[in-house]
């Protein structure tokens, strides 16, 4: 089934097809969530509390974009709700990654990787969200300025200025 019939079924009540949907997005909205709080308990908790609010809320989306984006808008929304609510900025803590290389490579990918993860989380939001987005997840200039509700101009000049910022902090 289309993610389209999927979401026509769930608004309708099917909750089969709501789960299924949910399912297919959990993993993408986890590691989303993870890379813009930095804390693998936080993004669960996160995750959590907008796959609730999604559920609860599914007659409310229009299907004008796709679920995903949708799942991330509640995903933001939630995340900067929680840190109005605990007037706090998260920390980043030690993240596991598994690749092929050898072992020298794969620590010096997870300096490196982690070196470029703590930059972004000390940047704007804004710009951290854009960038996630865009080079993470591959989402257009015109989906980020659709999620966040700003121009393309604007998303597209925070993203020119995080990687701009991001090499001269990596060089």
């Amino acid at each position: 089934m289309e993610e389209k019939e999927l979401l026509d079924k769930a608004r309708q009540g099917n909750k089969h097809c709501l789960n299924f949907l949910l399912q297919n997005n959990y993993q993408m909205l986890y590691g989303f969530l993870i890379k813009l709080t930095g804390d693998k308990d936080l993004a669960e908790d996160l995750v959590q509390d907008t796959l609730l609010k999604a559920s609860l809320n599914i007659t409310k989306f229009r299907g004008e974009s796709k679920f995903s984006s949708y799942l991330i808008k509640i995903g933001i929304n939630t995340h900067k709700n929680y840190l109005r609510k605990n007037k706090i900025r998260t920390e980043h803590d030690d993240f596991e990654f598994k690749t092929s290389y050898d072992m020298e490579d794969d620590l010096i990918n997870h300096i490196r990787f982690k070196e470029a993860l703590n930059h972004l989380n000390n940047m704007s939001y804004e710009k951290r969200i854009s960038f996630i987005l865009k080079h993470y997840y591959g989402y257009s200039i015109e989906e980020i300025s659709e999620i966040l509700k700003v121009s393309e101009g604007t998303t597209k000049s925070r993203i020119h200025n995080t990687i701009k910022k991001l090499r001269e902090l990596l060089s």
